[in-house]
């Protein structure tokens, strides 16, 4: 397998919007706190290419992968190649991309110049990525963190508090050329009083990491962090760099300890899934069928890759921690380490448990496709899975 790696850097219109929080009400951001952007990895065998790239937005829809995936092709990038488009989900990066009425409520109104800017700059780094490949080598590890995140639906409830990441090195070298990064928080610790534009404390985590590591690019992805939120800490910007670095830390903890070895190759699966018809809610009020179907998708992208021993799951969606476990339990149990891959490729709302449906809280509000979208979601991931391992 050979992989290669590249991060670009979005070159945005000035006051663009943040998106986030409908509380920003489409206002201009004020500057940049830190850069945002994207960074790619681009994994191939003889016979399988895919390209994991994680972006500083809140969320990639389905006309955004499109145009992406349009772009690469354009490019002449191998035309079999599965694209895995993952959002960071930071609620401080630049809004103004999506097209829909709900997106617009959280990113502001459309402007072109910033969906272009978007797809130009992972067109960029996808390209970049695959001219740079070379002969690797790989291992992946989990450990876990303590007083980071806590549960923010319920008290007490589940919270998943693991870190997991995957190391990429040529195979004459001991310093990795990429490491790639997963950990389920909501990268919320900037609230809506934030007017800057900034990645939050994923943009934090990738910073350190590249700092302590200078040769490697670094990929930071969201778990199921549907109900998972960062316990916070400090004033303002102080709070996304306490959680940042401490996820840094535990990951070059994790790193230091891999035993890096030629994986057997690596292998996709990529489906487009039909959706239960939508079930719009405001509260416990119930949006007609014909207006529901308006607002939100009726399919989504659901993505599979395993390279080597450790599989990615991309998910479209804010994942619940309970589903995002059943995702983990099911690769562990087929002897794979997982990174569960949120806000890929798509964005269907929330995935919930049909038990936290059924609650009356935000997150069960923003489940567009009813109780059973959640486990159905989850149920399809872990088919396709067994899928690849009969074939």
């Amino acid at each position: 397998m050979s992989a290669g790696a590249a991060k670009e850097t979005f070159v945005l219109p000035e006051h663009v919007p943040l998106a986030g929080y409908s509380r920003r009400h489409g206002k201009s951001s004020r500057g940049v706190h830190d850069p945002v952007g994207v960074r790619a990895l681009v994994l191939a065998d003889a016979d399988t290419t895919v390209a994991l790239v994680s972006c500083d937005l809140l969320i990639i829809d389905e006309v955004l992968f499109d145009a992406v995936v349009r772009r690469l092709r354009e490019q002449g990038l191998p035309a079999d190649l599965i694209l895995v488009l993952a959002a960071t989900h930071t609620h401080s990066g630049p809004g103004a991309y999506g097209r829909r009425f709900l997106e617009k409520l959280s990113m502001g109104h459309f402007d072109q110049r910033v969906f272009s800017a978007v797809v130009d700059a992972v067109g960029r780094a996808v390209a970049r990525a695959w001219q740079t490949r070379v002969a690797v080598r790989m291992a992946s590890a989990s450990g876990l963190t303590e007083g980071l995140v806590q549960n923010r639906v319920e008290e007490g409830g589940m919270v998943d508090p693991a870190v997991t990441v995957s190391g990429f090195y040529p195979m004459d070298a001991d310093r990795p050329l990429a490491v790639l990064v997963t950990f389920a928080a909501h990268p919320t610790t900037l609230g809506a009083w934030n007017m800057e534009i900034s990645a939050d404390y994923p943009g934090v985590v990738v910073r350190e990491l590249e700092r302590r590591l200078p040769s490697a690019t670094a990929l930071f992805f969201a778990g199921a962090v549907g109900d998972q939120a960062p316990v916070k800490s400090g004033e303002r910007f102080d709070q996304p760099e306490r959680v940042g670095r401490a996820v840094a830390e535990r990951a070059l903890v994790l790193i230091a300890g891999l035993h890096p070895e030629p994986p057997s190759g690596v292998s996709a699966r990529q489906e487009r899934m039909v959706l239960p018809p939508a079930l719009v809610r405001a509260g416990w009020v119930r949006f007609p069928r014909w207006l529901g179907r308006r607002l939100v998708d009726d399919d989504a992208t659901l993505s599979v890759v395993v390279a080597g021993s450790t599989v990615f799951l991309g998910a479209p969606c804010d994942l619940a921690a309970l589903l995002g476990a059943r995702l983990k339990e099911a690769a562990g149990s087929r002897g794979l380490q997982p990174h569960v891959v949120g806000f890929a490729c798509d964005y269907i709302g929330y995935c919930v448990p049909e038990a936290l449906y059924r609650a009356k809280q935000y997150e069960s509000s923003m489940a567009f496709n009813g109780p059973k979208a959640g486990e159905l979601v989850t149920d399809q991931l872990i088919r396709m899975l067994d899928q690849m391992a009969d074939q």
